[in-house]
């Protein structure tokens, strides 16, 4: 046996053996635990003054009803009386400012931190709580993100306020610094287009220098941290590379924000030198010392932990919560996550016990033990003394139920955390109970760390790309479409035509122009339209010429998610949803306020946009005018649009992409002259064949045939 095998074989055995071994001592609780039940913390956290308390993921809806109750013991036997959340500083310390002064809780919670807690029923127990015990505990948040509603419309109002009222400057435009730091909240990107990262940097780094020479006193602390913060997310989203794709929970990207948020709670503390505090957040931020990890992608890892570890040592302890879950829910399925037999979970398991606590404090904890505590899916190696100082482990978890109609949020705000994995940002609504027949291979499912910046990378390689990908140069097609108008779902106009199209290319501003060739109309009542140009979406029904998220600026506004990743037209996509927290035409293209919103289908091979969804839901109808209701009966006195829903298709043909087919739904309501409101809905199918790209037909505008009548 050569040396190279041999030592092989040692080492193996050496694994078999310490698997075999592995023994450590556990405690078991009641499934339900009170607050009681964790008393026997008192000897594990004695002389220590901040307990961290994590959780694998953000959705498992039992944790935290259980560490709502391990808090109210920390805070009721042992004085611990700050609650600091992985959410950020200003949106927290606005929360408390606000609680103080008389604002629900309930309200303060969901506008400060992730909705990943303060909208699910099962942190509303922790609400409860705080609410009852608001006048001895306090709140603060050691994200470095923006998190919540108050950071989104209020931290740049009150930043420039609080420097008016202390004699400080601010060089930057309030409204470009404004748009920026949505830019940088919404898409992770840098926007230089008004304010340039060297501005940004020395304007920020000035204030804060000028906030230093100010009197000890809490509003300057707040504001130090907060623009610590801004130039941390700041350089974080300008010095963009392309993320590392990963299977695990966090990587080197997430460096400079573990960093910053260890700096503002140690900075805290500080400030509080007598305070106890509980941390909320995930495992992986905090653990202990990453030392013993050998697995590339993690060892690059610095957690929050560790920089606090290194400053309190045994001051400070680390709780994690560990399950030994064999599936996850991902894109929409549930898929096998097998445990590895020799692992630290697989010893929990096979104990059979709905909760138990493992303390480090035990030399079998100082074994090189397979775990998946930085993973959903990846079993890795380490000492888990090292990681965490305790362990909570849960036989059972249940995914957490977001609060109804509230939804919409959960998923926004999942977005704007990149500890997130990827299970955790395909799904956040409950999960429904799935059959066996439900379970799929994760072999076929793209598994990816679904930052913001991947995600953007993906919108902004589309970009870059559709000069090469579509048309450019004028070309000819034929049109052929059919309008349905329904009143109260019953048809009172239909027609089809048929026109050839002139376009002059997808790099123009330019709309086509057309020239209808056949007309037929087949129920013709209560509305006649005139001319092809009153149905606003044929005459610039191309979002890749007009579609302000595919617009290399203005992209940088909006909010991506990946989806899925799933095979469409025989090749794999990636289904991208956007929004955008803006209604005006500038973003909206519609002259009327709306909530714009829609999927991208992107083509993994060559970054090729195949299918567009773009909807938009109006926020309010203007004043009612003639032009409303023209062609319709004059029983009908005003008009009201109060949705649309357009789909896009493009094929390849002969190595470009053309549109050759779209879907167009319209809903609103007519009122007629006895005040009735009669629901209305237009549908636009179209599709275009016959491209002629050598020698087409030019029509000019003047040349123009829109009229049906003619």
């Amino acid at each position: 046996m050569n040396k190279k095998v041999l030592y092989i074989f040692l080492n193996l055995l050496c694994l078999n053996v310490n698997a075999q071994n592995f023994n450590p001592k556990t405690l078991t609780l009641p499934e339900n635990p009170t607050s009681q039940d964790f008393s026997f913390l008192k000897e594990e956290l004695k002389d220590v003054q901040v307990v961290m308390l994590g959780e694998r993921t953000h959705f498992d809806g039992n944790v935290f009803e259980i560490k709502t109750e391990i808090i109210k013991y920390l805070n009721q036997e042992l004085g611990f009386n700050t609650i600091a959340f992985e959410s950020g500083v200003y949106d927290v310390w606005k929360a408390q400012n606000n609680i103080n002064n008389s604002e629900k809780t309930k309200i303060a919670f969901e506008k400060s931190l992730f909705s990943i807690w303060s909208k699910t029923n099962e942190f509303q127990s922790f609400i409860t709580f705080f609410d009852k015990n608001k006048s001895t505990l306090k709140l603060f948040g050691f994200d470095n993100q923006i998190t919540g509603e108050y950071g989104r419309n209020e931290l740049i109002k009150d930043l420039f306020s609080y420097c008016n009222q202390n004699q400080l400057t601010l060089k930057l435009n309030n409204d470009d610094f404004e748009l920026l730091i949505e830019s940088i909240d919404n898409s992770g990107v840098f926007d230089e287009s008004d304010i340039t990262y060297e501005k940004y940097k020395s304007s920020l780094t000035n204030l804060l220098n000028n906030i230093s020479k100010k009197p000890k006193e809490e509003i300057h602390f707040y504001w130090s941290q907060i623009i610590k913060n801004l130039l941390t997310i700041g350089e974080d989203s300008y010095n963009k590379k392309e993320p590392i794709l990963s299977i695990f929970n966090t990587t080197s990207d997430d460096n400079i924000r573990d960093k910053q948020m260890a700096d503002n709670l140690l900075e805290y503390i500080k400030y509080h030198p007598n305070e106890k505090i509980i941390c909320w957040g995930a495992n992986v931020h905090f653990v202990n010392d990453i030392s013993s990890v050998k697995t590339s992608v993690i060892k690059e890892y610095i957690p929050m932990g560790s920089f606090i570890k290194k400053e309190l040592k045994e001051k400070v302890y680390s709780l994690a919560s560990v399950t030994a879950a064999d599936s996850i829910y991902l894109n929409k399925n549930w898929s096998k996550t097998p445990i590895n037999k020799d692992s630290f979970e697989e010893f929990l398991k096979n104990k059979n016990k709905p909760l138990l606590f493992i303390s480090s404090k035990q030399d079998e904890m100082k074994k090189i033990q397979f775990n998946r505590l930085f993973s959903p899916i990846d079993f890795i190696e380490a000492r888990l003394d090292l990681l965490h100082d305790g362990y909570l482990y849960f036989n059972h978890v249940k995914q957490a139920t977001s609060i109804e109609d509230e939804e919409n949020e959960v998923q926004r705000i999942t977005e704007n955390d990149s500890s997130l994995t990827t299970a955790e940002k395909q799904e956040t609504k409950t999960s429904k109970k799935t059959t066996t027949s439900e379970v799929i291979n994760l072999e076929e499912v793209f598994i990816v760390n679904y930052s913001k910046k991947f995600t953007y990378s993906i919108i902004s390689k589309a970009i870059e790309n559709i000069n090469k990908n579509y048309p450019t140069n004028s070309f000819n097609s034929q049109q052929n479409t059919n309008i349905d108008v329904k009143v109260k779902n019953e048809t009172v106009t239909n027609i089809d035509f048929r026109n050839i199209q002139y376009d002059r290319g997808y790099d123009q501003i330019d709309r086509n122009s057309k020239k209808l060739t056949e007309v037929k109309w087949n129920i013709k009542n209560d509305y006649v339209p005139k001319s092809i140009r009153e149905f606003r979406s044929l005459s610039y029904n191309n979002p890749i010429m007009y579609g302000s998220c595919l617009n290399s600026r203005k992209s940088k506004k909006f909010v991506y998610k990946i989806n899925e990743i799933k095979v469409y037209n025989d090749k794999k996509v990636y289904v991208i949803r956007f929004s955008i927290p803006r209604n005006h035409y500038t973003y909206t293209k519609r002259s009327i306020p709306s909530d714009y919103s829609g999927i991208l289908y992107i083509n993994q091979d060559d970054f090729s946009i195949v299918k567009i969804i773009e909807n938009w839901e109006y926020k309010e109808n203007p004043e009612p005018s003639e032009y409303d209701t023209y062609g319709w009966n004059e029983k009908y006195t005003t008009k009201e649009i109060h949705s649309e829903i357009v789909e896009t298709n493009f094929e390849k043909i002969n190595d470009l992409y053309y549109l050759t087919s779209s879907e167009i739904e319209i809903s609103g309501k007519l009122v007629d002259k006895e005040k009735n409101q009669n629901q209305i809905k237009i549908y636009i199918d179209s599709n275009w064949s016959n491209f002629k790209t050598v020698n087409p037909i030019k029509i000019s505008y003047k040349e123009e045939q829109n009229l049906f009548d003619k």
